[in-house]
């Protein structure tokens, strides 16, 4: 619902004929810069940051809950996703 949010602000800010910005999505200071500017690139990116950290967020709190409970199986089984995610994510961040 979030990212959805984010993408239709860009929709609008570029309907509207703002600017489109431009940057690179792991400088957080420029995307922040781009949000403040309403920038259709900026909110884009947070759409798209959105959409990432949905299912990474829902992995740490499934590892978290079934913590709670004492299966361990289900735990590591998150956790080897999350390792998955991450490794994926930096290898597109450094390539």
């Amino acid at each position: 619902m979030v990212a959805a949010a984010c993408f239709v602000v860009a929709v609008v800010a570029e309907i509207a004929g703002v600017e489109q910005g431009s940057g690179e999505m792991t400088d957080l200071a420029a995307v922040f810069d781009g949000l403040l500017a309403f920038t259709p690139w900026a909110w884009a990116t947070l759409g798209v940051y959105a959409v990432v950290l949905t299912p990474v967020l829902g992995l740490l709190v499934t590892a978290w809950e079934y913590a709670t409970v004492s299966d361990r199986r289900t735990v590591a089984l998150a956790v080897a996703v999350l390792a998955v995610l991450a490794t994926s994510a930096v290898v597109a961040i450094l390539r």
